[in-house]
Parts: C-alpha cells; sequence; structure tokens
C-alpha cells in the first residue's frame, strides 16, 4: 500500500472528538505533517482549521516554498494568535497575553461561535510550545492543562504538533501531562530521506509500538499532484 494512503488510512481511524500528540525534533517534520493533515482533509471532504500561534503558519507556508511547493492554504480557516503575517481563510484574531489561561479562555470565546458549525473537521495546532513558554507556576501550568482538556470532544480530530526538545527545555515542561490527555500520541523521527512516525500510544491496539516511514520524495510528490491545491 502507498505509505501516504496508508497514513490516511490510519487517520481515518482517529475518531471525532480525539486528540492526537505529535512530538517532534528540529526538522521539516511540522511542515510535511501540516500538509499532509490539509491534504487529507481536501480528499476527504473535511474543513480544516489551524490554530497559528505566533506566526508558526508563515513559517511553514515559507518553508514548503523553498522545497518548491506552493501553497496557499487559501481553503484553510485560521484562528490567529499574535504575529503580524495572515495566512489562509484568518476567521479569528486573538490578542495574545501573557497570561496563558487568559490567552485560552480568548481562544474559546473565538472559536466557540465558529468550530461547532464546522461539523467534523480537522484541527491543527501549532506553536502550543510558545504559549507554555509564558507559564510562571505549577498552578498556572495545571489551569492550562486543565483548559486543554475542555477541548476533548466535540466534531474536530485535534493534532497539537509540539517540538519535543524545546519543550524538554522548558520549566514546565507540557509533553508528559499533553500525553496523558491525548488518544493518540506519534513520536516523528526525521532522517535526511524521510519521516519515521513511532506510534507511542494508540487506541487502536494493532499500531502500538509499530512504525510508518514517508519518504521525502512521496510527501512532495503527492503535494504537486493534480487534484491537491498547491
Amino acid at each position: 500500500m502507498d505509505s501516504m494512503e496508508e497514513l490516511f488510512r490510519i487517520i481515518d481511524g482517529v475518531k471525532p472528538g480525539e486528540t492526537v500528540l505529535v512530538e517532534y525534533y528540529p526538522s521539516y517534520i511540522p511542515e510535511f505533517v501540516t500538509l499532509s493533515l490539509v491534504m487529507y482533509g481536501r480528499k476527504r471532504g473535511l474543513p480544516v482549521i489551524i490554530d497559528d500561534n505566533f506566526d508558526a503558519l508563515h513559517v511553514i507556508h515559507k518553508h514548503l516554498k523553498l522545497w518548491g511547493i506552493e501553497e496557499d492554504f487559501r481553503d484553510v480557516f485560521v484562528i490567529k494568535s499574535d504575529g503580524s503575517v495572515d495566512i489562509g481563510n484568518v476567521i479569528a484574531k486573538i490578542r495574545f497575553s501573557a497570561e496563558p489561561v487568559v490567552y485560552v479562555r480568548r481562544y474559546e470565546e473565538a472559536g466557540k461561535n465558529v468550530l461547532p458549525q464546522l461539523g467534523e473537521s480537522i484541527n491543527i495546532v501549532l506553536g502550543l510550545e510558545k504559549i507554555f513558554a509564558f507559564v510562571s507556576s505549577v498552578r498556572e501550568f495545571y489551569l492550562l492543562i486543565t483548559r486543554i482538556q475542555r477541548f476533548l470532544g466535540g466534531q474536530r480530530k485535534a493534532f497539537y504538533l509540539v517540538n519535543k526538545e524545546t519543550a524538554k527545555s522548558m520549566e514546565f515542561n507540557p509533553l508528559p501531562e499533553m500525553e496523558r490527555i491525548a488518544s493518540t500520541v506519534v513520536e516523528i523521527i526525521p532522517t535526511p530521506i524521510s519521516g519515521r512516525i513511532v506510534f507511542k500510544k494508540t487506541p487502536i491496539v494493532s499500531l502500538t509500538g509499530t512504525e510508518l516511514e514517508i519518504p521525502t520524495e512521496v510527501m512532495s510528490s503527492a503535494a504537486s499532484h493534480k487534484g491537491n491545491r498547491v
């Protein structure tokens, strides 16, 4: 089976309301994960919403261009917090607060009138670790975690992309609690020619501990294929 089709089949197995934590190392992994999920949404006819924290989507957009992939995300809904460069169809802007809990509350208010109307959807969260960088106490940390837990359920398949090395360097590393919350945890290890996906936690028992490798050239080819909006 084609590796991209196998990946899409696995995403089919993620139920609406589930949370998937994607842990990655410094690389082009977030660019290709974001692109894969956008492609998946288009192929399955599902709306895609991206939480763009601190211009994370702008960086992804520019990096994809370096790979020769002209993707403008024009059919992707974007909820943007802070930053100055709009990419995609920005439907809400949130003024960032140095108090992470205040930020999440503002996000809830911005999204409550939009997300339910979209029905089943793919939600990609970029730059989450940057929000945790503002956490200054244990109490604040767990208040933020509790707020994130409240997003479980509903109609969205949520994918949180977190830079593993950045998260581990923080005073309050969010990964252990995020791994607890998430129904599925995958670690993506970059190689010079591919991304190796390791399933660390999943309700699909047959996938636990297994790996899926997607060559970079397969991703680039799929992105350029007729029918994908690039």
